[in-house]
């Protein structure tokens, strides 16, 4: 007989639908994972408990019934409406426990067979469309010994629910055996009116204060990850294990007993000695992992059953080398830094982060750490004790996972793996290590990190993993219909909000993040009768690749002819020094900057407005602006240089002045006139977006309609400033009114790049040379925010206003360039 076939399913026909809520953000991140892979064993919550004493099956399950009663939560199923999943409660489950007799087998074969059932409970899948996601099994080991298996799915049950749960039932069931009513605290919420309260607070003011501590803290920080013994499959995998040490009573004393010398929680102990052993294990100068927090901090909230669990992503920057006791003080404020922004869902964070999607791995963390008493206190109640015991893996969500549990018989050191990446040999060592860090840190707290000694068939595989990164390319070519093409690269237009989508454009570099995808496969099905799934999304994420899975057409590698250099190098003037400015595109803007510099500065412009753009599309921005550095024919030996591009070619300035670097050529600094990171705006929520479009307009508006005013500039001029009066202008064929080659050339290239950018990732190294520049058509806020480049910039970065529009900007800049050099 199976021993999960007794699951609370229903009969959902004859139940009453009690209420229906939004997802939280942590469910929301479970769906999306079952999406992934229908019944992830993964995503189930493994609990094991022994049961000592006097007590009945029927009393133990009457309990449970008792339990399911009481928290809706428990008797909820998900459903989907138009790509969107929402939590159903209903009125009632027909729960039933399975109980296994095993006191007739013989001892060392019960145990044996107690480790068989929990694997298989354990990891026996969920339907996320039935309520009642939770099963529990009784396995009578003796008269007076049980154990108790329970298996909830993550999207209704957390650590802290096995603390509630196994009060609750203890208490019922001691309830039941006396012939009382049994004393139980009133819940006042119920788990929906907690997702209703976080919708809420996702469209408040303290949210978006959230956002800005995370954005500063994480984004362009590089994936960190342990080299795995196994090279990595198409997709994630969760097949695992966990191996353990048990440590004495006495490590336990003298853990608390340094964590109260140091003035820091167990917790930043911990977490101190897990990155200080992968820093040494990798060599990475960043380790990041992430650890999970309750999420309760109302105490209406302590006696919920629920998932409240959230992921927080700690980064650790090892720029020296510094001794166990400094790194365990810099840690416990990072640490404290995180907990004071708990607030922020990881699923938001994925999607404000956007880091390169890879379906071989998770978003932002590879490496996970927990540090914790056990949940379920042990307790007797009424001739019964509930005893906590090690649980077992239903699956892995992360390739490794460090874990300290602490038993009133010390603390248990585990480490979960991905047994498809890791030998066990490989984590024995890993134990080892981490063990090792412990003693050194306990006995010498002065003791710098590089003393604690890694093997050399280790450290020098983990580096090489931890650099590999994430250069995840899908570069397909296909040729989907054309007319479905069309229809679902507006179907990404609507859902994106973006003006225009390409067939190489990747759907997640657009701004697209899980819950958008999950709108968009909805789409997709209504309209082209497919049934796509969010893993095939995640493979395929390019419009072109995508298109290619969902229609079955065959794919073809591409054999593109080599192309030709797309800049043109023009000398606006040769200076008698040896500085130069190096400018790109806008070539009329910049004759007027050759003649404010000193006679001493060369001036040149690259630009390509004389290239045919088609065969450029499929270039990676840094690519374009590779072709840009062989253009320049710069001598390494030449004197110092300077970068100058104006909206998104200030971008594109960026990564030219990092290439030039690269060859040895003395970059002196990067002006950038209103230049925006890339993907900064995107990231912010859509109704800022709107009142910076909107703000944007009336500044346009007002700027160009004083300059008409004025006589600064012909009417004609100005009603080609905008896309109304324009689009007037070509239906009444007004010749004056029609783009001339020049601004028709700058149009096309400044859409190349812009497309192009919405890839790019600017390097995170805090570049001091950087100048920006703000006019009127870019708000005050611009210069606080150093225009959105975070870390690519320095956090002191010189930010000059301009009184006037783009055009205006060539007096401020050539004093700047002036000063720059003079000082050079």
């Amino acid at each position: 007989m199976s021993t999960v076939e007794n699951s609370p399913v229903g009969q959902v026909a004859d139940l009453e639908i009690i209420g229906e809520f939004p997802c939280t953000q942590t469910q929301l991140r479970c769906w999306i994972l079952d999406q992934l892979l229908p019944g992830n064993p993964a995503l189930n919550v493994a609990v094991r408990w022994e049961i000592r004493g006097a007590f009945k099956a029927s009393t133990i399950e009457a309990a449970f019934r008792k339990v399911i009663q009481r928290h809706e939560i428990l008797r909820t199923r998900f459903i989907e409406k138009e790509g969107q999943p929402f939590q159903q409660a209903v009125d009632r489950i027909d729960f039933k426990m399975s109980v296994i007799d095993l006191r007739s087998m013989a001892s060392d074969q019960r145990q044996a067979r107690i480790m068989s059932i929990g694997e298989e409970t354990a990891q026996a899948p969920f339907d996320l469309g039935k309520p009642g996601l939770f099963r529990v099994s009784l396995l009578m080991a003796e008269n007076d010994r049980g154990v108790l298996l329970i298996t909830a799915h993550q999207s209704c049950f957390d650590g802290w629910s096995i603390r509630v749960l196994g009060r609750e039932v203890g208490e019922i069931a001691a309830a039941i055996d006396a012939g009382r009513q049994p004393v139980l605290p009133e819940l006042p919420l119920q788990y929906g009116d907690y997702a209703l309260w976080q919708q809420e607070y996702l469209q408040s003011y303290g949210f978006e204060t959230e956002k800005t501590f995370w954005r500063e803290k994480l984004v362009g920080a590089p994936y960190f990850e342990v080299a795995p013994d196994h090279p990595r499959g198409r997709v994630k995998t969760n097949h695992g294990n966990i191996l353990s040490i048990a440590q004495p009573i006495a490590f336990s004393e003298r853990m608390d007993a340094a964590a109260r010398a140091h003035r820091v929680s167990q917790y930043s102990y911990g977490a101190a000695i897990i990155s200080a052993m992968l820093h040494r294990l990798t060599q990475a100068p960043t380790v990041m992992f992430g650890s999970q927090v309750a999420g309760r901090e109302h105490a209406d909230l302590e006696e919920l059953i629920g998932v409240f669990i959230n992921n927080l992503v700690l980064r650790f920057d090892f720029s020296r080398d510094i001794s166990f006791a400094q790194h365990i003080h810099s840690v416990s404020e990072t640490v404290e830094g995180a907990l004071n922004h708990q607030r922020m869902p990881f699923n938001k964070l994925v999607e404000l982060i956007n880091p390169v999607r890879d379906p071989s791995r998770n978003p932002l963390i590879s490496v996970n750490f927990n540090l914790q008493k056990a949940f379920l206190e042990d307790h007797r109640y009424g001739g019964f004790e509930l005893i906590s015991s090690p649980s077992q893996s239903p699956g892995v969500i992360y390739d490794l996972s460090f874990i300290m549990i602490g038993r009133p018989s010390g603390w248990r050191m585990s480490i979960e793996y991905n047994a498809d990446l890791f030998e066990a040999s490989t984590i024995e060592s890993l134990l080892q290590l981490w063990q090792k860090a412990y003693e050194i840190s306990l006995d010498h707290p002065d003791a710098l990190l590089s003393s604690l000694p890694v093997p050399e068939r280790q450290a020098v595989a983990a580096a090489k993993g931890a650099s590999a990164g994430l250069a995840a390319s899908h570069a397909t070519a296909d040729t989907p219909l054309a007319k479905k093409m069309a229809t679902l690269a507006a179907l990404w237009q609507d859902i994106l909000q973006v003006p225009q989508v390409l067939p190489k454009d990747d759907f997640f570099a657009l701004g697209g993040h899980s819950l958008l995808a999950l709108r968009l496969l909805s789409a997709v099905r209504d309209k082209f009768h497919v049934q796509p799934t969010l893993a095939l999304l995640f493979k395929e994420p390019t419009l072109e690749g995508f298109a290619a899975a969902i229609f079955d057409t065959v794919k073809t590698e591409e054999t593109a002819a080599p192309i030709a250099n797309p800049w043109d190098l023009i000398t606006c003037k040769r200076g008698t020094g040896p500085a130069s400015v190096y400018t790109l595109n806008h070539p009329f803007l910049y004759y007027r900057l050759a003649n404010e510099l000193p006679d001493t500065v060369s001036v040149h412009n690259v630009n390509m407005f004389n290239t045919d753009l088609g065969d450029l599309a499929s270039l990676r921005f840094e690519d374009i602006a590779r072709y840009a550095v062989d253009a320049m024919k710069i001598d390494v030996k030449a004197g110092p240089v300077a970068l100058v591009g104006l909206c998104v070619n200030g971008t594109l300035a960026i990564e030219v002045s990092r290439q030039l670097r690269e060859k040895g050529v003395d970059v002196s600094f990067t002006a950038m006139i209103d230049s925006w990171a890339p993907g900064y705006f995107r990231s912010l929520p859509k109704r800022e977006q709107k009142r910076w479009n909107r703000e944007r307009r009336v500044k346009r508006l007002a700027y160009f309609t004083k300059k008409v005013l004025s006589g600064r500039t012909p009417l004609i001029v100005f009603l080609k400033e905008f896309n109304f009066s324009l689009a007037l202008l070509k239906m009444f064929g007004v010749k004056r009114g029609q783009y001339t080659p020049e601004e028709e050339a700058n149009a096309a290239v400044t859409d190349l790049l812009v497309a192009a950018a919405r890839n790019y990732k600017p390097a995170q190294n805090k570049d001091p040379s950087v100048i920006l520049l703000r006019s009127q058509a870019n708000h005050p806020r611009a210069r606080k925010l150093l225009f959105g480049w975070g870390d690519a910039v320095a956090a002191d970065t010189t930010v000059l206003d301009i009184e006037g529009w783009h055009e205006d900007s060539v007096a401020e800049l050539a004093s700047a360039i002036s000063k720059k050099f003079g000082g050079a």
